[in-house]
């Protein structure tokens, strides 16, 4: 008769639903009740009674599953001290509205009290079952910030591209995947299954169900085999309502396992094929335009603007970098750019194309800071004045089409820091020079007929 504690200890989940529920109700009539409505007293002292009652079953069940899960005190001492606590609130109640005729402001604020320490000790539960960072792990980094709320979340796994193979297959490759998805229910202060998977020596341990690594036979190893389960069933790990790993973290588990699941070797010794860990490595992403401190330009400064015939807008919503263009605006001149001039900070997208501005418009495009495309296709631009474009230093994108630029002028640009590629269809420069230059040239044909649409004004 052994299993009848540990079977009652696991109707715990069972049972701590029921006086949440009841004693919620119970406290709920007591706020609708005033001095006028009495219709309830005769209602109270039944629920809290009931109410009571369940949450006695389940400090008896908390308690006999915490003795045979493999939970640790110090990881349920608080919560089973505020359930027994909530047992001996609610029979306090129980006898205090019976004795009482009315709802009294004391009677009321212990009841709430009451409210307040079932939601902490249901809240430690759930924190226990489901891990500490539970209910926020889904809000945006912004929300918890902003709640105050420092949860140190273990990172995905992440490897160099560079000198990958000299990397520990264990420990830096299949413990970060364990921190990352199972040790919130698998640590020396919860151990689910008597299994603890924050080190290799818990790994190769095992637990309450045995040893869960068979070298070389992934099927057979628990590691492995429970994570391919279908997620309806029991046995799947992580339970379904918790983070699931991704399919090529499943697959690097399995190789390791089928390498011998060693704990010395590395990724390169263990024969990992880089097509399997590639998904991995590190993704460094240049933003392509610069990071700014300029502050943004105010709406109705844009409102101006877009008066005045320029299309205007953000590059995007939290970017203070402005994207401008005289699509509306082809009598644009090079005079014409003290209407610029209060947003040249933020200006990295200009398009002057179709205008009528001249070289003498470069002297004041080269000086702003961020701009990083510029585009001067048809106008009447020969080139003369292009040098003077290595002081935009973030320049990337050069548009010169149908203008009278010559290769020559191109050249000066050569060594440019960050300048990218330049266009110069139908111009002089037809083909791309011999000489190798720190831009590309592009000199083919890649403008779209026009369609009716193109002609509206926005």
């Amino acid at each position: 008769m052994d299993f009848l504690f540990p079977l009652f200890g696991r109707f715990h989940p069972l049972f701590v639903h029921l006086p949440i529920g009841i004693l919620f109700f119970a406290v709920l009539l007591v706020f609708l009740s005033g001095k006028e409505k009495t219709s309830f007293l005769p209602v109270i002292p039944v629920a809290f009674l009931c109410g009571a009652f369940f949450a006695l079953l389940s400090g008896i069940s908390g308690f006999l599953q915490y003795r045979h899960e493999g939970y640790t005190w110090e990881t349920i001492q608080i919560h089973l001290i505020l359930g027994w606590s909530t047992v001996a609130v609610a029979i306090w109640l129980y006898i205090s509205f019976r004795k009482t005729t009315e709802v009294t402001r004391i009677l009321k604020a212990q009841s709430g009290g009451l409210f307040l320490l079932l939601m902490l000790t249901g809240h430690l539960g759930g924190n226990i079952t489901r891990g500490d960072d539970y209910l926020f792990e889904v809000l945006p980094p912004g929300l918890q910030s902003f709640l105050g709320i420092e949860i140190e979340a273990s990172k995905p796994l992440q490897l160099p591209t560079e000198n990958w193979e000299e990397i520990e297959f264990y420990t830096g490759a299949i413990q970060p995947i364990l921190n990352h998805n199972c040790i919130s229910c698998h640590n020396p202060k919860n151990l689910k299954g008597e299994l603890d998977l924050t080190s290799s020596e818990g790994l190769l341990k095992g637990g309450e169900s045995g040893e869960i690594l068979f070298n070389g036979n992934p099927e057979k190893s628990g590691l492995f085999a429970r994570l391919v389960l279908p997620k309806e069933d029991e046995e799947h790990m992580p339970p379904k309502e918790k983070r699931q790993p991704r399919k090529e973290e499943i697959e690097l588990i399995k190789a390791w396992i089928e390498s011998g699941a060693s704990v010395e070797k590395s990724l390169g010794s263990a024969q990992v094929p880089i097509s399997l860990i590639s998904a991995f490595f590190v993704k460094e992403e240049t933003p392509f335009y610069p990071p700014t401190d300029t502050k943004s330009i105010a709406i109705d400064s844009l409102s101006a603007l877009r008066k005045k015939g320029f299309f205007a807008e953000n590059i995007s919503i939290d970017s203070p970098l402005l994207r401008i263009s005289c699509i509306n605006f082809p009598d644009f001149q090079d005079e014409d750019w003290n209407k610029l001039i209060s947003f040249s900070d933020n200006i990295a997208y200009l398009d002057l194309s179709g205008t009528q501005v001249t070289d003498a418009i470069i002297d004041s495009v080269s000086s702003l800071k961020n701009l990083t495309v510029l585009k001067i296709n048809d106008a009447d631009i020969e080139g003369g004045s292009l040098v003077k474009l290595k002081n935009a230093q973030n320049l990337k994108l050069l548009y010169l089409n149908s203008t009278a630029v010559t290769l020559d002028h191109l050249k000066l640009l050569d060594g440019h820091l960050n300048l990218i590629k330049i266009f110069v269809y139908k111009t002089s420069v037809s083909t791309n020079p011999d000489d190798k230059l720190s831009f590309e040239l592009e000199t083919g044909d890649f403008l779209l007929p026009k369609l009716a649409t193109d002609t509206i004004v926005y």
